[in-house]
């Protein structure tokens, strides 16, 4: 029994024996020390977390060449090789911090950016269309970030307690007024655009490029697609409505063209779900649009887009000074919106950005 153990306890201390420590101490480029640094012998389960002085020791069965990693959330990953052997190993490090710019990263060709769009909210059609609560709406999906507010009963962007006229809306540079459905009272109105129509929105409310101007609390910047991908045309019909178009891209890929037209009827849908107004004209609206874009030599883009809308609805509210009166309201509008835009360039070292955009309401 007594040889078991002594053979045991030799074992033991063999192992032991065997075993390196390595210690040091884990600081920035700064000599501040780390904690909470995480310390690994790459490929192994050997390591170590650093304490609040910085300081870190681990043990190790591990031999030869092995290779040290140094991790901790903001500061670049540390690789260093070291030797082991069969004394104990100091290891000091000096990590350099990690500079982090969030940048929206949009991907076109041959247009030029006017503004710095890493300081803004950037959303593609499909982020648009997936959010919950903008039900397919440019504006609605970014009235859920920061900074903005929901006002359910006005349309328009309210940012930071600011009125809706704080808040201008651009295509391609050129202002677009009238981009949301004529108001009505007490409910807010949808914008007239598919968010489709646009490659990326920018959405800032804070800085945004002096291009803007106007003393403004925000502005929305939408870019336009430039080329479709193929030729295409789609048909849909559902309960409120029939819609369809065609985007028809040249053989040489450098122009192309696209028309489309929707009719919109609510009156199934407000038969099945009652409403809270009373409606005794129910939402009808007729929509039609086309655009050119054509590529230029240098790499630029000619682009236009129109736009033309009719609608008509009519409800009752109650009135506020009566209980047996009521509010009628009814409107009939025709909308129409025009967009031409060049972007080139023209010699060396000049850019040309010139657009010009109509709108009747």
């Amino acid at each position: 029994m007594k040889q078991v153990l002594l053979i045991g306890f030799l074992l033991n201390m063999l192992a032991i024996s065997a075993q390196v420590k390595i210690s040091g101490r884990v600081t920035d480029n700064k000599n501040k020390v780390l904690a909470g640094a995480s310390i690994t012998l790459k490929n192994t389960y050997d390591g170590a977390t650093s304490d609040s002085a910085g300081m870190y020791s681990f043990i190790t069965s591990e031999k030869g060449i092995q290779i040290l990693e140094v991790s901790i959330t903001g500061y670049n990953l540390f690789t260093q090789i070291i030797t082991i052997a069969g004394e104990p190993l100091g290891q000091n490090i000096s990590l350099k911090e990690q500079i982090t710019e969030l940048k929206a990263v949009v991907i076109s060709a041959g247009s030029f950016e006017a503004s710095d769009k890493s300081k803004g909210a950037v959303l593609n059609s499909i982020d648009i269309v997936t959010t919950p609560s903008a039900n397919g709406d440019v504006t609605s999906a970014f009235k859920s970030l920061p900074g903005t507010q929901q006002v359910g009963e006005s349309e328009g962007l309210f940012v930071r307690g600011g009125t809706a006229t704080e808040s201008k809306i651009y295509m391609d540079g050129n202002l677009v007024n009238n981009f949301f459905y004529s108001s009505t009272p007490g409910i807010a109105t949808r914008g007239r655009f598919n968010p489709f129509l646009f490659k990326g929105t920018v959405f800032s409310t804070g800085g945004y490029s002096a291009l803007y101007g106007q003393a403004l609390s925000s502005a929305l910047i939408l870019e336009s697609t430039d080329l479709p991908e193929r030729t295409q045309a789609d048909l849909g019909i559902s309960v409120l409505g029939v819609g369809g178009g065609i985007q028809h891209l040249a053989k040489n890929k450098k122009s192309s063209w696209g028309v489309s037209a929707n009719y919109t009827n609510l009156w199934l849908a407000f038969n099945v779900i009652k409403q809270k107004q009373d409606f005794f004209r129910v939402p009808l609206a007729n929509q039609a649009d086309a655009n050119f874009r054509i590529k230029t030599k240098n790499g630029g883009f000619l682009k236009y887009y129109g736009y033309i809308s009719t609608n008509k609805t009519g409800f009752r509210n109650p009135d506020i000074d009566s209980l047996t009166l009521k509010d009628a309201f009814s409107i009939s509008n025709v909308n129409t919106y025009q967009n031409i835009n060049l972007k080139d360039r023209i010699g060396k070292g000049w850019k040309i950005n010139t657009g010009l955009s109509f709108s009747t309401n």
